[in-house]
């Protein structure tokens, strides 16, 4: 018999990610992660996916490995150790793991040739008493690096037969993302140059294997998020052209010909970001490569309005776009027939499919319970128009409505700006559902998938998405009678919870809220993020800084009208989150408490700004419980 869904039911989640196939195709492995709530952390199964027969085994091992490579169509898995990686080799055919090699460094990614082993570490250089940080660079500390002012990523050869290391790049460099193309006898990557603050822009590169030697084919006017090998002459990265686009929109395909040098535009101008997550869930993360080449065609997805679309280009520019049909495609394999996907599609969560034809099929049953197990309620698409545009949104209606009774309703506001929802699963959202709210969300402008002037929101980083959300909320009542108009709720996280802190201090409307991971003070956030300097100051309209003009700052940044807020709200926030420091949530925390406002702040050791999605299970089950209590508490008037 199924049941409401539960606090709890994130702890079934099976997630899945790290898709790689064998040279032949007819092998992958992944990774299934599992949460485990007592150890308080994730667990990683490593599973085999065989073509033939479209089966997959779980693959019992000796070891933990943190990641792997398949070369040709052997498998080398990596362990990392508190001041070394292992590396070990895996023979499908006996069943035996058997040491490669042990590298006295954290290894990032690596690749084998011959009796060299190539690999990326980065280097962190700090002060000789490990409890001060001390630094000359910026960013000081990096979201998910942690301090990073003296740190840089290197390229490294370290022999396997002698075990002698050669450091190949210099510490001008940066390295960014890494392709190892031996087949031409080359690595190529992306790297920041030098400086005290970390650029914008990056290069692509090539090292000769031969003569160990560094060559630049770009001129430091791209923002490069990925680069890869179409043949042995010809290069293509995905990167956007600071000289005529800012840093936040669409990156482009380029193609460098290394015999000229020519560096040009690749196929027709892509109107869709083709950079990663895209469509929020916080039921989902990947941490797969979202491009590849295969056969001199360059394969990478695109962020549409609805969700994400795999691609193809060849190397004269003709693109080819695959419906697959469903709504994130988090990690994937081509085959010589076909391809092999991992993604959410309907309100399901992660499977594998198989693709083929035009046909999709799903091969996998980790995460059936969800379907066969709870009632979900279905997303309801609704359009809103503002401003002469048209604003998608959804509304999820509470589970079990009864005739004439009023519920209360809560707003989400998805973080980026420039990320989308959608008609997937999402915990927190079937969990308000489950316990009697309505919940309604939208992607206003400034969100993803519909091109640079739709997400373009500089110079208004909060004023237009209030008007827009402030709509929104107006259609929401009112094509939807049952919900209470005075018991509505707010939420997000990132941006949503900047918003939500944006929200509150302009309007009473909203009982409760919830901000979390949130910015509350443009001009602090502009120092103190890992990426103020260059996120802030764009949103600001690319040419203000708190110097130069703090009064649009001051106006954009909720804590200087927190005199204002009525609404009793929860901060949530990672004490190691350097994307939105914590002390914008202790900041605004302390303003609303000064002004006697009904506020609480939690503050997670050890989570960073992906509390939300990555957190320590323990972590996450806090959480969802402190918002629920939240709401209840204000909006349903329960006692707590």
């Amino acid at each position: 018999m199924r049941k409401r869904i539960e606090c709890d039911d994130f702890l079934k989640n099976h997630v899945l990610t790290n898709l790689k196939m064998n040279g032949k195709k007819t092998r992958g492995l992944y990774f299934v992660n599992t949460l485990n709530l007592e150890a308080n952390c994730y667990e990683k199964h490593v599973y085999v996916f065989e073509l033939e027969g479209l089966k997959t085994r779980h693959l019992i091992l000796s070891i933990e490995p943190d990641d792997f490579e398949f070369f040709g169509d052997k498998v080398i898995f990596k362990v990392w150790k508190e001041e070394h990686t292992e590396l070990y080799h895996y023979d499908f055919h006996t069943k035996e793991i058997h040491p490669y090699a042990k590298i006295p460094y954290k290894v990032e990614k690596f690749s084998i040739c011959g009796e060299n082993i190539y690999f990326t570490v980065t280097v962190k250089k700090n002060s000789s008493e490990n409890y001060i940080h001390s630094g000359e660079k910026l960013p000081f500390y990096e979201e998910g690096v942690g301090f990073s002012a003296q740190s840089r990523t290197s390229l490294l050869k370290f022999n396997n037969k002698d075990s002698q290391i050669s450091i190949l790049t210099d510490s001008n460099i940066h390295i960014d993302d890494i392709v190892f193309d031996f087949e031409n006898n080359r690595i190529v990557f992306t790297a920041f140059e030098g400086g005290n603050i970390k650029s914008i822009a990056s290069n692509v590169y090539t090292f000769d294997l031969t003569c160990e030697s560094i060559r630049r084919w770009t001129n430091g006017t791209y923002r490069i998020s990925y680069v890869d090998v179409l043949s042995s002459q010809e290069l293509i990265f995905s990167g956007v052209d600071l000289r005529n686009k800012s840093r936040n929109d669409n990156g482009q395909l380029y193609f460098i010909n290394t015999s000229t040098g020519c560096c040009k535009p690749l196929g027709r101008p892509l109107h869709k970001s083709n950079e990663m997550p895209g469509v929020v869930s916080d039921s989902r993360f990947s941490i797969s490569r979202p491009v590849m080449t295969q056969k001199e065609h360059f394969y990478f997805l695109t962020v549409d309005r609805y969700g994400v679309t795999l691609n193809k280009i060849g190397r004269k520019g003709n693109l080819t776009s695959f419906k697959t049909g469903l709504t994130t495609i988090d990690s994937y394999g081509i085959l010589k027939e076909g391809m092999v996907l991992i993604g959410l599609k309907g309100l399901g969560l992660h499977e594998i499919y198989y693709f083929k034809d035009d046909k999709l099929s799903q091969v996998t049953a980790y995460n059936d319970w969800l379907l066969k197990e709870r009632h979900l309620s279905v997303p309801e698409y609704m359009k809103v128009y503002n401003y002469g545009i048209d604003i998608d949104g959804w509304v999820i209606p509470p589970l079990g409505i009864k005739p004439g009774k009023k519920y209360p309703g809560v707003l989400m506001i998805h973080g980026g700006p420039k990320l989308i929802y959608s008609h997937v699963y999402h915990h927190d959202m079937q969990l308000l559902s489950a316990n009697g709210y309505y919940v309604f969300y939208a992607n206003p402008k400034g969100s993803d998938g519909r091109g640079d002037d739709f997400s373009n929101i500089r110079g208004s980083y909060g004023t237009r998405a209030y008007k827009e959300l402030m709509t929104f909320t107006d259609e929401v009542i009112s094509k939807y009678p049952q919900i209470d108009k005075d018991a509505l709720g707010v939420t997000g996280p990132s941006y949503g919870g900047y918003m939500t802190n944006y929200i509150i201090t302009r309007t009473d409307r909203f009982k409760g809220a919830v901000p979390e991971s949130g910015i509350s003070n443009l001009i602090t956030a502009f120092t103190s993020s890992d990426i103020g300097y260059k996120y802030i100051f764009e949103y600001m309209g690319n040419k203000n800084t708190p110097w130069n003009n703090s009064e649009v700052y001051i106006e954009q940044s909720p804590i200087m009208k927190a005199n204002n807020v009525k609404t009793p709200t929860l901060f949530i926030h990672g004490k190691e989150d350097y994307r939105c420091n914590y002390t914008e949530s202790l900041n605004m925390y302390s303003a609303l408490k000064y002004h006697g406002v009904d506020t609480k702040l939690c503050v997670f050791e050890k989570e960073n700004h992906n509390l939300n999605v990555r957190g320590r299970p323990k972590s996450k089950k806090i959480r969802h419980e402190e918002m629920l209590n939240w709401f209840n508490r204000y909006l349903k008037k329960e006692k707590i």
